[in-house]
């Protein structure tokens, strides 16, 4: 039987990609997110207009408008929005495609929600990363940072259904997704950990008219740090889709 050194593996690499390689992540990132199912928007914060406005690369026009006074930059190849915790925030107004209850009859057995990105939070404060929430009575569905990482919806506006994860880590790149599987599950990813929670889990999301927000809850409790490659879509992705999704990416924030 053959072995593979190191030195004749590496003088294949110019005809075999390596996996992890934030080039080949680079690359692939837009193209990988473009493909999820249900996709409802896609904001990788690379492309922004002259009002900072960020694009929706989904091709559905989802664009959010610009809050404050955050900076779009980027670290070696990744593309970001730095939000300074006081008043930056990205917002679209209430509409129909943001709308996801997981009851779409459109939608086949893959019903649901699935939401989130890359995040770098500046620190450990309480902060919403994305949301579509007003006041008390009109809450849907939001990721969020408090002594854990949470993923929470509502069945009805105030009643809270939630699953909580490890506690946020300033200063470091995190895959982030929530993931609602109607009657069944809510599910929160942290780059290759996954936590579930399958106790009295509600059929549908409620269909409030609160902004979608990418950094803020309802304009409050703004996020301090950086945000990438935000998504929104109207299914419930599988472990499979999502945690591809880490891999195929991950080289690219070092994670």
């Amino acid at each position: 039987m053959s072995e593979r050194s190191d030195l004749s593996t590496a003088r294949l690499t110019a005809d075999f990609q390596r996996r992890y390689e934030p080039n080949f992540a680079w690359k692939s990132a837009c193209s990988v997110f473009a493909c999820l199912p249900g996709l409802r928007g896609l904001w990788p914060m690379s492309s922004f207009d002259e009002n900072g406005d960020a694009y929706d690369l989904s091709g559905q026009g989802r664009t959010l408008s610009y809050n404050g006074n955050p900076t779009y930059s980027y670290a070696d190849l990744i593309p970001y929005i730095d939000l300074d915790g006081v008043g930056d925030f990205l917002s679209r107004a209430d509409e129909a495609g943001l709308d996801i209850t997981g009851t779409e009859s459109y939608v086949g057995a893959a019903k649901g929600l699935t939401l989130g990105g890359w995040y770098r939070p500046g620190n450990v404060n309480a902060a919403y990363l994305m949301s579509k929430m007003g006041a008390v009575g009109n809450y849907s569905y939001w990721l969020q940072q408090t002594a854990t990482v949470d993923f929470q919806v509502s069945v009805d506006g105030t009643n809270v259904t939630s699953v909580s994860g490890a506690a946020p880590v300033a200063n470091a790149w995190k895959f982030i997704v929530g993931c609602f599987y109607p009657s069944t599950y809510l599910r929160l990813y942290i780059n290759d950990a996954i936590y579930t929670n399958a106790v009295a889990i509600p059929a549908s999301i409620f269909n409030g008219n609160g902004p979608f927000q990418v950094g803020a809850g309802n304009s409050a409790s703004p996020l301090t740090g950086r945000a990438s490659l935000q998504f929104l879509c109207c299914q419930a992705l599988s472990a499979t889709l999502v945690r591809s999704t880490f891999e195929q990416t991950r080289a690219m924030f070092g994670a």
